[in-house]
């Protein structure tokens, strides 16, 4: 992340009442261990840029910031000290608690208050650590480690994570190069997320915009792209028969893929179904497939509906943890995506009434 700073952010507007409990928003609660008289900068990224936004004082060691809700969106903001910075992620009514101390500001510190600047503590020690025990360079190219960070970080809910992890630089670098194909396929993942989830926040045309120059740069501007290519995770389980079905090697078979997260025991999954079954019988000559993925607890009645599927239908055990949902961000049951002919997940479909159409985009 950039050294630069603006004055104002564009499209971002944070009201500031310091110290007020009267004005209901976000805030920090600090704590200096060593007892240091000193002003900390509270600073915000507005894609790729830097800004300060407000000064807090800490007395005796003991600091309080609380701020106006910003804008609709989660967003990644820092406490600098002498230019050792802590990054944190806010959103509009969250409280986040920093005790650190003045020499040891960046490194020896606890960040706490809510989930997200619990992962965004977590990212940055297993950072910290590599960058210990090994270095910049081995850190900055370590490709199981960039993943490890991006499935901790690309679980969380609110995407603030996953938006510092993407853009978080260690010794002078950026941590994902993009010139690197596996970096920028988890870059585009991002970019993706983005565009599904959040398409009106300000972030999403900048990530897009980045990918798609990144892209270009890398594989030429013939390959033009309209949505960033998004990386497809694994998922590996056993149909009604014993046999395990891979999705890679289902989206592999060339033709548009449907993957859909469900539950036969919903209410819902008899009309969810049979949707299914319209699209499937009106593209599976077209070279259709279905992934489908069912979370039940009760397999005997799981196994009598998948027998009579059409489809690749498969069964999340019950111990075989929540993993698939982690990292496709499923948090309600039916959830469709459509992968295309590249074996890219192109597109997620929240309302089933709209499966038809989004398939169609593809064939």
């Amino acid at each position: 992340m950039k050294k630069t700073y603006i004055a104002a952010a564009a499209g971002i507007a944070i009201m500031l009442g310091a110290c007020s409990h009267s004005n209901p928003g976000w805030g920090i609660d600090g704590r200096l261990n060593d007892g240091a008289d000193n002003t900390l900068y509270i600073e915000g990224f507005n894609n790729g840029n830097w800004y300060l936004v407000d000064s807090v004082k800490a007395t005796e060691g003991r600091f309080e910031y609380r701020a106006q809700a910003p804008a609709q969106y989660p967003d990644i903001m820092r406490l600098n000290l002498g230019g050792k910075y802590i990054y944190f992620p806010i959103d509009s009514v969250d409280v986040v608690s920093i005790v650190s101390d003045t020499l040891d500001f960046d490194r020896n510190y606890t960040l706490d208050g809510t989930v997200q600047a619990r992962t965004v503590k977590s990212l940055d020690s297993i950072v910290a650590a590599s960058l210990a025990a090994r270095g910049a360079e081995a850190t900055a190219t370590d490709t199981d480690l960039k993943r490890e960070l991006f499935n901790k970080a690309f679980a969380d809910p609110s995407v603030a994570s996953v938006y510092y992890l993407i853009n978080k630089s260690v010794g002078g670098r950026q941590l994902f190069n993009l010139a690197d194909a596996n970096d920028l396929r988890l870059y585009g993942a991002v970019a993706q997320r983005f565009a599904t989830e959040r398409p009106d926040d300000p972030r999403t045309a900048y990530l897009a915009a980045v990918f798609k120059r990144a892209r270009q740069g890398k594989y030429g501007t013939q390959r033009q792209i309209e949505v960033p290519e998004t990386v497809l995770f694994e998922i590996e389980r056993a149909d009604a028969k014993g046999t395990v079905h891979k999705l890679s090697e289902v989206a592999a078979k060339g033709g548009v893929t449907v993957l859909s997260f469900t539950s036969y025991g919903m209410e819902s999954s008899p009309a969810y179904n049979a949707l299914l079954f319209k699209i499937y019988d009106k593209y599976k000559d077209a070279g259709l497939q279905i992934y489908q993925i069912a979370f039940d607890e009760d397999e005997t009645s799981w196994r009598q509906t998948a027998a009579n599927l059409p489809w690749t239908a498969v069964w999340n055990t019950t111990t075989g943890g929540n993993e698939p949902l982690v990292k496709y961000n499923v948090g309600v049951l039916p959830t469709t995506f459509i992968i295309d002919r590249s074996g890219s997940l192109a597109e997620r479909v929240a309302d089933p009434a709209q499966i038809e159409k989004a398939v169609a985009k593809y064939m």
